[in-house]
């Protein structure tokens, strides 16, 4: 028989399970690596006290207080990604390099051989509730290098990094699109009494009182404009005859101000 059919009899024995509920999660069980004290938790079928209750009779251990047994010069030995994945925590030094850990199921093969590998000692496990751990490594174990460098932690920074990566590349984007826009068309500014487009050494302006008045000059011209029209078709008129005087990027530039709908 199994120790994970044992501690089932014993949750049976003690009444906080019965066999159709354990059958349930064993069935469930089959299809991964999860511990059954905790999947027969998540299920709804026993309550953390119940599981650490026949776990300290299982194995033999006192279920402790991690606030009166925590030393704080072991809070650096395991980092908090590490107490985090096996829900355990380190306590104290002990003799003949052991190293007393709070564990919620100290059956945990796979954590206990980790943990040892991780810290070179000889793991000596007690109990402690699950919330009791967490809490505690909040509060104790400190942040470090290799929590954001391990697997887990980089799969999540590495997603962080491509959500910024995407804001910035969006960001630029935006910039680029208003570098082009400011390139084309220039600034527009905007009174009560007038609209005036500038770009290219040419400023257009439109009147409230309908003048349009042509600032500037042009690519090959001698000299500066500084003429008011009376209507579109007049400036429309000019620039025609003295198309010469203009480059063609201040010509395409010449006929979108004048034909902009905003001032029409």
């Amino acid at each position: 028989m199994n120790d994970k059919k044992r501690l089932g009899d014993l949750l049976i024995e003690a009444g906080f399970l019965n066999h159709d509920d354990l059958h349930k999660a064993l069935r469930l069980q089959v299809a991964g690596s999860r511990r059954l004290g905790y999947l027969l938790i998540k299920m709804g079928f026993i309550s953390e006290d119940q599981l650490q209750s026949v776990l300290s009779q299982q194995l033999g251990l006192p279920i402790v207080d991690i606030n009166s047994e925590f030393e704080r010069d072991v809070k650096k030995l395991l980092p908090k990604y590490l107490c985090r994945k096996y829900s355990a925590m380190p306590l104290a030094l002990g003799d003949n390099n052991t190293l007393k850990t709070a564990m919620v199921d100290p059956s945990d093969a796979e954590a206990v051989a980790d943990i040892e590998r991780y810290t070179g000692k000889v793991v000596q496990p007690v109990l402690a509730a699950k919330s009791d751990i967490i809490n505690n490594i909040r509060n104790h174990i400190p942040w470090s290098f290799k929590d954001i460098v391990n697997t887990q932690a980089s799969a999540k920074v590495s997603g962080a990094l491509a959500v910024i990566a995407l804001i910035l590349g969006l960001v630029v984007s935006v910039q680029f699109y208003n570098d082009k826009k400011q390139e084309l068309y220039g600034n527009v500014t905007r009174t009560p009494q007038a609209i005036s487009y500038e770009n290219l050494e040419l400023i257009v302006g439109f009147t409230t009182n309908g003048k349009i008045n042509l600032l500037g000059r042009g690519a090959y011209s001698p000299g500066y404009y500084s003429i008011t029209f009376d209507k579109t078709q007049d400036i429309q008129n000019f620039i025609r005859s003295n198309r010469n005087d203009f480059s063609e990027r201040q010509l395409a530039w010449l006929n979108w101000a004048i034909t902009n709908p905003e001032h029409n």
